[in-house]
């Protein structure tokens, strides 16, 4: 070796060792400062105050932290920690990035408490995230630096015991401790007790910093015998389960395209919440191996994923993209499915009345849903469950066949039983198709159901409407229900909206229509015997009765139109008349709209249409009612689904 060679050589050796005393000499000063700025910024941001103990460095590259805790400025400590110990790795160092080798954490509690009002998390829900320059918003570039950032500060090390998650209101505590949780470089084991229960969970798997992939499953030792800890104090939501695994295999990013795929699978899931359903849910197995894209302007679950509900199978395509506007699709479409084993995978608690229903051929279900946030009337939608040689061999405990015959019905109103009656001829008011006034059925049909006996139960176009007039109003302002579905959920369902009792309602209304288990007159038979036309008046014997002491077959068009015109809030009768007993003016107006449909498909003559009035003679128990009252709903006017 030359001389210069060495000299350089010495020279290189000789910074090195410089380089090393001199971090060795302001390594704490410098962990200092970092641990001031992180107090001051956490201050900034939230209010919030950081106390470090003390903080130094334990090995070369190991931070140790003392004594550490959280005070927001409302509220109780949010943490607090013994001992926080910090291993960084050199080699992601020197590249300028940082990435956490190992984590030792002891005593460490989290606590959220909600007391007198005063939750003393709210205001960490409202900062602002630290930006990631991107330039123009790239959802793939900031989708890659998030997975990132999870994988380098999430330890391929850890060792974590006596951690308390701690949740307190005004009058519960609930306390979930991590006993203990160790991560290596093969395998990742943890153990955590909910004290209010003493159940134990359970955790294993493996992670990997390097090649960016992890699983674990999470399972009660008591299988499915206690519920998920915080879920119900936060979020209303009962839910437990005996195992749910969660994979991400990989993730990559190149020339802005970030690719994903993973897999979430769970069996004897259990899930309450009362928007959801009045009833525990159960879904016995369902998975989903998904593969996620990302580009600069989209987010996609393409056509590789698989999704399975039981025996269900199918391949979900769900894209949200802002290329040009905003845009979103659902697009689903299962396998072919032998009749009972579709049935058979429904959840409990939500299809009780079919799942145990046995039927012979095949079952296909598919769904095309597209919208542009600035065009909402181009919006599609498409939902169609396919049979082939279906043929219903056993309804099991299912009672579909029930309107063709005499029936009892039960009215509840906000779970209370108002009152039971027969659908049938023992029932004095109960009335025939043939014996009311076609006035009153046209007019019923005009206003609620145009195309009643054209569709086999669902009117897509009217659904389809009622979605873009609730988009546009950013609210619910019109509903899209045919009067198959009405008189299913008044017949068989409890008339609570929650997402159950819609889903039920769509595949007894399916079963019924597409297997012709009832007539459509018999249909508008027995909703015009049951629908609810005043406070307590039911059945347009009732009603008739109640308003005008007339038979059915009697009403005039005029009073025909008036009683259709109750159907949305039949509660509210007396808001349409004056103190004198006559219709307010604002009626005119659904009177002309109802009118000029049914003039237009031949229903009623120019004649009639040309004498018609917005005005009725009230009889009896109605008239009594009319009390004083300025009054008037508010009506965004009348909206008719042809």
């Amino acid at each position: 070796m030359n001389l210069r060679l060495k000299r350089i050589l010495y020279g290189l050796v000789g910074s090195i060792i410089l380089l090393f005393i001199l971090f060795l000499a302001i390594r704490n000063p410098l962990l200092h400062w970092r641990m001031q700025k992180t107090e001051s910024e956490i201050k900034q941001r939230t209010g919030a105050v950081l106390n470090i103990g003390s903080s130094s460095f334990s090995g070369f590259l190991s931070v140790s932290i003392k004594d550490i805790s959280l005070l927001p400025s409302k509220g109780d400590t949010l943490m607090k920690a013994d001992t926080l110990r910090i291993r960084i790795s050199l080699w992601t160092l020197l590249k300028g990035t940082i990435r956490i080798k190992e984590l030792y954490a002891s005593g460490l509690n989290i606590t959220i408490t909600c007391r007198d009002s005063v939750c003393n998390y709210e205001e960490f829900l409202h900062v602002k995230p630290v930006s990631i320059s991107t330039g123009e918003r790239n959802y793939s570039i900031i989708l890659m630096r998030i997975l990132d950032r999870v994988y380098n500060f999430a330890p391929q090390l850890a060792n974590l015991k006596d951690v308390s998650l701690i949740y307190r209101n005004d009058t519960l505590e609930r306390i979930f401790k991590i006993k203990e949780f160790l991560s290596d470089e093969n395998s990742l084991n943890g153990y955590a007790e909910d004290l209010l229960t003493h159940s134990i969970w359970k955790c294993k798997g493996r992670f990997s910093q390097v090649k960016k992939s992890f699983e674990v499953k999470i399972y009660s030792l008591e299988r499915n015998k206690e519920k998920l800890p915080f879920t119900n104090e936060l979020f209303g939501l009962s839910l437990g389960f005996d195992t749910i695994h969660i994979a991400l295999s990989t993730y990559n990013w190149s020339n802005n395209l970030l690719t994903a795929q993973g897999k979430i699978s769970l069996e004897n899931l259990d899930i309450f919440h009362r928007k959801i359903s009045d009833d525990t849910i159960r879904v016995t197995s369902a998975s989903f191996n998904f593969s996620f894209n990302s580009g600069k302007s989209y987010l996609e679950i393409d056509r590789n994923s698989q999704a399975t509900l039981g025996s269900i199978s199918f391949h979900p395509i769900i894209r949200y993209s802002r290329e040009k506007d905003k845009e979103y699709s659902i697009n689903i479409k299962t396998d072919k499915i032998p009749s009972t084993d579709f049935f058979s995978s429904l959840p409990t608690g939500m299809f009780d009345e079919v799942l145990d229903i046995s039927a012979k051929g095949t079952l296909q279900y598919s769904l095309n849903f597209q919208i542009n946030t600035n065009q909402p009337d181009s919006l599609v939608f498409e939902s169609v469950l396919k049979k082939e040689q279906f043929r219903i061999s056993n309804f099991g405990k299912s009672n579909l066949l029930k309107m063709n015959g005499e029936f009892s019905h039960s009215i509840y109103e906000k779970d209370r039983l108002v009152r039971t009656f027969s659908v049938g001829y023992s029932n004095p008011y109960y009335t025939s198709l043939d014996s009311i006034s076609p006035s009153f059925v046209n007019a019923v049909l005009t206003s609620e159901d145009g195309n009643f006996y054209y569709h086999t139960g669902f009117n897509e176009d009217a659904f389809r409407k009622s979605i873009i007039s609730n988009f546009k109003a950013g609210r619910f302002v019109r509903g899209g229900s045919t009067i198959s579905m009405q008189l299913v959920k008044n017949t068989f369902l409890n008339r609570k909206k929650t997402i159950a009792r819609k889903a039920e309602e769509a595949i007894l209304v399916w079963f019924i229509e597409s297997n012709h288990l009832c007539s459509k007159k018999r249909m508008l038979e027995v909703y015009m015997n049951i629908i609810e036309l005043g406070p307590g008046i039911y059945g347009i014997g009732e009603a008739s009765d109640f308003y005008f002491k007339k038979k059915p077959i009697e009403l005039t068009l005029a009073e025909g139109i008036f009683l259709a015109s109750l159907l949305p809030h039949p509660k509210w009768f007396k808001y349409s008349f004056d103190t004198l007993g006559n219709l307010k003016p604002y009626l005119a107006d659904y009177y002309k709209v109802v009118s000029d449909f049914m003039l237009k498909k031949n229903l009623i003559t120019m004649e009639e249409y040309s004498q018609l009035k917005p005005f009725v003679v009230l009889k009896g128990a109605s008239r009594e009612m009319i009390i004083p009252s300025d009054t008037i709903p508010e009506d965004d006017g009348y909206e008719i689904d042809q």
